[in-house]
């Protein structure tokens, strides 16, 4: 069958490739807005030489394209183009029910709870469960992990990175060799950090105004991506870097800039992204940081939060968290309950039935 895109003169052939749109379907499900967004050059270098009437062309010829093409009764019942994203597994089975399977690899994903609620946690465990096969639940890929909360907990990393390995001892998987780190408490200062992990080049790029995370995201990310096949990106946390700042419209200019790029680098390498967000106190409620600025510009928000019980596992009394989706345009509004061990975050186990009472026996 011939090539969709060899129709097209070479033109459009290369506005096509350049978004990753490579299919009638994927032309028809791209909004017109993705071919003509010309703010950033650098992310979009042939873009700039899109007009709407090359955008009529594409789509025209995607519809007549599939209106021409006939079709099997099975491709009925196959999913749409637009729900084919893959999913992160938590590797916590009581999560992946929750979240219909883990995060997934499509748009920006939130997660937002109190200092010491155990987000790092969640966070650390993905970046392992996404080396898995796609049969375990992973994506067999690497991560990209941006810490902006000062040292890196790298100790706790090495600790559950042994756990996994004794977990799948059949899959001979090197966790830490695939782990991609920016510790932005030593960008700042102007040197990168070191440790038993990758980080992202071994050359620093003069910081610009914007601030060293988004420079780091737009400048020096894609470069990653595109040698190493990195299946997840973690900011760890955003709010560290934006919410004390006051220069309100520069700070969302920055960040719709930020979540831009993570958006373009999640569709065009079909990775996911997850964000961390803090809370703020306002009277007796905890709300999430940064307002609705920030709040619009993510496709899923999950919350985490203690649970006013405990759980003893061995000798340890362990307190019971809970992650709860807030919202979600894949997943219902669920929750599911955890406990945080040294080998990760597991589920919280069944409670043992009472044993019934001996029966007494006359003699």
């Amino acid at each position: 069958m011939t090539n969709f895109l060899d129709q097209f003169p070479r033109h459009l052939r290369d506005i096509a490739e350049n978004l990753n749109v490579l299919t009638p379907e994927q032309v028809l499900t791209t909004p017109k807005v993705r071919f003509l967004d010309t703010r950033y050059q650098t992310l979009y270098v042939m873009v700039g030489k899109c007009t709407p009437d090359d955008v009529r062309v594409l789509k025209d010829a995607a519809a007549k394209w599939l209106a021409e093409m006939p079709q099997s009764a099975d491709s009925l019942f196959k999913p749409l183009v637009n729900v084919r994203w893959s999913r992160v597994t938590f590797g916590c089975s009581a999560l992946d029910r929750a979240t219909g399977g883990g995060v997934v690899t499509r748009g920006i994903t939130e997660i937002c709870g109190p200092a010491g609620v155990g987000k790092t946690q969640l966070l650390l465990q993905l970046a392992l469960g996404v080396q898995l096969p796609v049969k375990l639940g992973g994506l067999g890929k690497g991560v990209v992990y941006l810490y902006t909360e000062g040292s890196f907990p790298a100790r706790r990393l090495h600790q559950m990175s042994k756990a996994c390995e004794k977990r799948y001892p059949q899959e001979h998987l090197n966790f830490l060799g695939h782990i991609y780190v920016e510790n932005f408490q030593d960008a700042v200062s102007g040197s990168i950090g070191t440790g038993a992990h990758r980080f992202l080049g071994s050359t620093i790029i003069p910081h610009r105004p914007q601030g060293p995370l988004l420079h780091c995201v737009k400048y020096r990310l894609e470069g990653l991506l595109q040698q190493h096949g990195v299946g997840l990106i973690i900011i760890d946390s955003v709010a560290a870097v934006y919410r004390l700042r006051t220069d309100y419209l520069e700070r969302a200019k920055e960040i719709r800039r930020l979540a831009d790029a993570l958006l373009y680098y999640a569709d065009k390498y079909n990775c996911a992204v997850v964000c961390v967000n803090q809370v703020s106190s306002r009277g007796d409620q905890e709300i999430p940081s940064m307002g609705l600025q920030w709040a619009h510009l993510g496709r899923t928000r999950m919350r985490v939060q203690r649970v006013p019980k405990q759980h003893r596992v061995g000798d340890d009394l362990l307190t019971v968290r809970k992650l709860e989706i807030m919202y979600s345009p894949e997943t219902p509004n669920a929750f599911a309950e955890f406990l945080i061990t040294a080998d990760g975050v597991v589920n919280v186990p069944e409670p043992t039935p009472p044993r019934p009472p001996t029966k007494m026996r006359r003699l």
